[in-house]
């Protein structure tokens, strides 16, 4: 935290935005589109919606950047008859906050208030009506900190085809020819509908973003609503298309390449020797055009040698634009069955150290992410309290290419996770739906009994709370097995598939 002046002028950072949740008030990401979060230092990565007291809300929309903090002190201690030095000493730690703050609201509940919430205000940035969507008299009545589920969907990302240049061997998609798909036309009003709903978040996906026809229409429909997405693909681009990437303001694009090797990437992706050259050369386009680029290479036993490894490192680090390079590691796929194609851990673990080291010493920022490890009982004691969230049908949704909505991308058409169908619904009608509210409100009396979930004293807790993880339930139980605890579950039974990297 830096040092607070009192006549600097501060203001919520624009990363951020207040919105309203029927009768809570929720702290967001703002539209990807309108503020750039890496210049605001917004670290945040994913969409996310905490709720918040209203009275916060109130409060923290006296910084809208036009006043000091002096300035906002005194109006908001005149018109709510407090003291001055106590409202600056109040909000001093959501100033510049290097972490999230927790501050207390009322009974047993504390609320969160994201990294660098007020930032000073160097670029002359007016905030007006940061509640001005919030109807606070009726929320201050009637809010509810206990509630999980938003009553609005926060995040929606569209999984616009299964179509691929690629075959890659540890492929985790579902990949079947769709025979209707949804209409664009329909699209573009459901990108008009989560506008009008307040959504924040709206990613694509494939397939391939690039083999979509009407990618570059969809592209120009999102941006009119400020939606940014991030496009991830291993399409080689040509010319015309990274100069429709560039025209359109398109700022970063993921590229997915495994290797610089041709014939690891012929055997890795299942494509002719020529790929490679014409991947690097719509590398370099897109290099050349100024967009920033994050490669993501997947590691599996034909691409991790050390010298693979480094000859990568040492192509990519010698483009500008490159800023960061993610490694991971292969995880398992429902639909390319078998261990022929993970490494090992104890290699993963050499290839980790390589990566660390690399990182201290070049300007492109180097990552190795993580995979899962094997925990004892006790491991999982500790550390499942402090899970992520499953934010599928709690927070958004991911809508299949026909329409289908399911509750995360790697369920795809399993019958049990469709929540409803945009072709037929609004996305508000499909987020009220039995089949939606039913997902939620899943209960014990449903579960198995070969479940053992069935029996556990801690069922509604978990699976109101933070939730289950139903994807790796799946991925470690089987297709048939959905009503499973997940394994980092202390009380999950053995594991039958190959769900942990040997």
């Amino acid at each position: 935290m830096q040092t607070i002046d009192v006549n600097e002028r501060y203001v919520v950072n624009p990363a951020y935005k207040f919105k309203g949740d029927y009768n809570n008030v929720i702290i967001t990401n703002n539209n990807s589109a309108l503020y750039d979060a890496d210049l605001y230092r917004e670290d945040i990565t994913s969409s996310f919606a905490w709720r918040t007291h209203p009275d916060l809300a109130y409060l923290f929309s006296f910084f809208d950047g036009a006043g000091t903090l002096n300035e906002v002190a005194r109006r908001f201690s005149e018109q709510e008859k407090t003291d001055m030095e106590a409202f600056i000493e109040s909000v001093k730690p959501c100033i510049c906050n290097d972490e999230p703050v927790l501050i207390p609201a009322y009974r047993q509940y504390w609320v969160s208030i994201p990294k660098n919430f007020l930032i000073p205000n160097t670029m002359g940035i007016i905030r007006e009506g940061l509640i001005a969507n919030l109807d606070l008299p009726f929320i201050r009545q009637s809010f509810d900190l206990s509630e999980v589920r938003l009553k609005v969907p926060n995040d929606m990302t569209l999984m616009l085809n299964t179509t691929c240049v690629t075959d890659c061997i540890y492929c985790y998609a579902d990949r079947p020819l769709i025979q209707n798909p949804i209409p664009f036309p329909r699209i573009r009003k459901l990108l008009k509908e989560a506008h009008e709903l307040g959504m924040p978040s709206v990613e694509v996906d494939g397939g391939d973003f690039f083999l979509y026809p009407y990618w570059e229409e969809i592209l120009d429909e999102m941006l009119k609503y400020d939606y940014l997405p991030n496009i991830s693909t291993k399409c080689p681009l040509d010319e015309n298309s990274v100069r429709m990437l560039a025209s359109l303001g398109i700022k970063r694009i993921q590229l997915s390449i495994d290797s610089v090797d041709k014939t690891e990437m012929c055997r890795i992706l299942n494509v002719e020797k020529s790929y490679l050259d014409k991947v690097l050369n719509g590398l370099r386009l897109l290099d050349e055009a100024g967009l920033e680029i994050t490669i993501k290479p997947v590691i599996t036993k034909l691409n991790d040698s050390e010298k693979s490894l480094n000859d990568l490192i040492d192509l990519f680090t010698t483009f500008r634009n490159v800023r960061r390079i993610n490694f991971t590691p292969a995880d398992f796929s429902q639909f390319k069955q078998g261990r022929d194609f993970f490494s090992t851990q104890a290699q993963l673990a050499r290839l980790k150290t390589i990566v660390d080291q690399r990182n201290k010493e070049c300007a492109t920022e180097l990552a190795f992410l993580g995979y899962g490890e094997y925990q004892t009982v006790r491991q999982r004691e500790e550390s499942f309290p402090h899970r992520s969230m499953c934010s599928g049908n709690v927070h958004g949704f991911f809508v299949l290419p026909d329409g289908k909505v399911t509750l995360c991308e790697q369920m795809y058409w399993h019958p049990f996770f469709i929540l409803g169908d945009l072709c037929q619904q609004s996305i508000q009608e499909m987020w009220d739906s039995e089949q939606a509210l039913s997902k939620w409100n899943f209960s014990q009396k449903e579960t198995r009994d070969i479940s053992p979930c069935k029996t556990c004293e801690e069922f509604d807790e978990c699976r109101r709370g933070l939730g289950n993880c139903w994807r790796m339930a799946i991925a470690a139980y089987g297709y048939e097995n959905y009503d499973f605890p997940a394994p980092n579950c202390p009380k999950a039974p053995p594991i039958t598939k190959d769900f942990y990297i040997q």
